[in-house]
């Protein structure tokens, strides 16, 4: 259960944490798919079955990450790409589970958010050294 929060937590960081301080705004115009650079839809590729339907915020915070991605370090890459991915293999009822999960995430004061975050950061260290299988009875 732990792990299934930790997951979405991890996804909606990707939807919704590439411009924190904007809002949901539904009068950000969308733009369509093939208005993208060739670079933005190579690093933006695993969601563009769905990119179209997105609204504009989110369209916005995606680009915006993209647009970063090529300064990014390493690690960093590989941690969008996986968020991405994940995020496009969700269906619509786990992308607003990952949403609530994500706002109710914020809401918790700061020492239960870093709490939190230590057990994921834990967690996932453990599943890394089994080879990324959870442990048993999970």
């Amino acid at each position: 259960m732990a792990q299934q929060a930790a997951a979405l937590i991890a996804a909606a960081g990707l939807a919704l944490a590439a411009l924190p301080a904007l809002a949901a705004d539904p009068n950000i115009p969308r733009t369509p798919w093939s208005q993208l650079s060739p670079q933005e839809q190579r690093i933006l590729g695993p969601v563009a079955p769905d990119w179209d339907r997105m609204p504009g915020y989110q369209q916005q915070r995606l680009r915006s990450s993209a647009q970063r991605y090529p300064q990014m370090q390493p690690i960093q890459r590989e941690r969008f790409e996986n968020r991405v991915r994940d995020w496009a293999a969700m269906t619509p009822e786990q992308r607003q589970a990952a949403r609530q999960t994500f706002q109710g995430f914020h809401q918790l004061p700061p020492e239960k958010q870093h709490e939190l975050r230590e057990r994921w950061l834990r967690e996932r260290q453990g599943q890394a050294q089994g080879h990324g299988r959870p442990p048993p009875g999970r």
